[in-house]
């Protein structure tokens, strides 16, 4: 199948809202850090959360709801599956971000939309933040069949979204856990699948035990979002948005090695996570809280009052 046709989210958006900092490897983690652009000399969210607002109903729904639809009415039903909830707590905004970044970057497009399933817009579906398939590098210039389920945090602090992300991915593969949470996963998953794709073959991409199952390699796409007062200071220093970009890409080169030790350190805790494919994109910001509201104040042109 040839998935990256199937992709809703081109990498343009990236190049207009992100710039690529740093990115390092080693045999099965990946990490890929981002900056958000500065606006003059300060971190400004106006720009990504309008995007992100805009991108929501191909989050919710596929190609072919969204042309029977039409662009307008899919983006104002997106809206409520957005429910008025308070944006601290609200864990759809990660999710959104990953299926953007696994979309555009991965070129793997997201095959079972777990917001479609929710039966009660105060609850949200345990497991994990979207799932995905398609070819995946897991080298320079090689690719694999690949089932990828992601994980998104927004947090205050590196090595705490770091320590939960993988605490929640461990899951899937814990020995207590792993079979009831991974049959649940995977029948969630087949409940929402989109119908732009050739559902029986995805069918049995999601079914363990299948050929199509077993060929895939899986991958764990990692979103995180996390403050550092760095970018305060960069904000206090720089004179104007060029000098922003230079800081802020000194930062990454200092920092973004030690993320990387910190991940490699934090996998020796889980067995089970060395053994699969970790890929961690990775966004310093300076206020994870009003990211959030600006996200959600584009997503509802209204402020949140809870």
């Amino acid at each position: 199948m040839e998935w990256e046709k199937l992709v809703q989210i081109d990498e343009q958006w990236v190049n207009e809202h992100l710039t690529r900092q740093h990115k390092a490897e080693d045999t099965k983690i990946k990490i890929r850090g981002y900056s958000i652009k500065f606006s003059g000399n300060i971190l400004d969210f106006n720009a990504i959360s309008t995007f992100v607002a805009e991108s929501i109903h191909k989050f919710v729904y596929s190609s072919g709801k969204i042309k029977e639809l039409g662009e307008i009415r899919a983006l104002m039903q997106a809206q409520k599956y957005f429910g008025k909830k308070n944006p601290d707590t609200d864990g759809k905004y990660g999710e959104l971000l990953l299926f953007l970044l696994v979309e555009s970057v991965l070129k793997c497009p997201m095959v079972a939309h777990k917001i479609t399933t929710l039966s009660n817009t105060r609850d949200q579906v345990k497991g994990g933040d979207g799932i995905f398939l398609g070819d995946y590098e897991y080298q320079t210039g090689k690719y694999h069949p690949a089932c990828l389920i992601g994980e998104s945090k927004i947090m205050d602090g590196f090595a705490a979204s770091v320590e939960d992300a993988l605490d929640s991915l461990d899951r899937f593969h814990n020995e207590r856990s792993s079979p009831q949470f991974s049959a649940t996963e995977f029948m969630v998953a087949k409940q929402s699948l989109s119908d732009d794709f050739d559902i029986d073959y995805v069918y049995d991409c999601l079914t363990p035990g299948s050929e199509a199952f077993q060929k895939n390699i899986l991958v764990h796409p990692v979103f995180l979002m996390y403050n550092t007062s760095g970018i305060d200071t960069i904000e206090k220093e720089a004179l104007t948005q060029t000098m922003a970009e230079e800081l802020i890409k000194e930062y990454f080169i200092k920092r973004g090695n030690e993320h990387f030790r910190l991940i490699q350190d934090k996998i020796m805790k889980w067995e089970n996570l060395q053994k699969v494919y970790l890929d961690f994109f990775i966004i310093p910001v300076n206020n994870v809280r009003k990211f959030r509201n600006t996200v959600y104040y584009q997503i509802h042109g209204v402020q949140y009052e809870g």
